[in-house]
C-alpha cells in the first residue's frame, strides 16, 4: 500500500517574514529616518523632512506589530 501524500500547504512569505521581517522593519524605518534627515537638512523647508522622520517612526511601529502578528500566525497555526 501507498503512503497517502500529505496535503500540507507552504507558506513561503509568512516564514520568510517571521524569520526576516524584524531586521527589514528596522533598514527601512532607518532608510527613511536618514532620508527626513538629509532632507531636512538640504532643503530650504523642514516640513518635508519632518514629515519623513514622523512616517519612518510610524512605518516601525506598524511593521514591528505586522510581523508579530505574522510571527504569532506562523507558531499558533502552521504545523512545524
Amino acid at each position: 500500500m501507498q503512503p497517502l501524500p500529505l496535503n500540507i500547504p507552504h507558506y513561503p512569505m509568512l516564514r520568510f517574514v517571521a524569520r526576516r521581517g524584524r531586521g527589514l522593519v528596522l533598514i527601512i524605518a532607518a532608510a527613511m529616518l536618514l532620508a527626513g534627515l538629509a532632507m531636512a537638512w538640504q532643503m530650504a523647508s523642514v516640513i518635508p523632512g519632518a514629515v519623513v522622520i514622523v512616517a519612518a517612526i510610524v512605518v516601525f511601529v506598524v511593521g514591528r506589530a505586522l510581523v508579530e502578528m505574522v510571527e504569532l500566525i506562523t507558531d499558533m497555526l502552521l504545523p512545524k
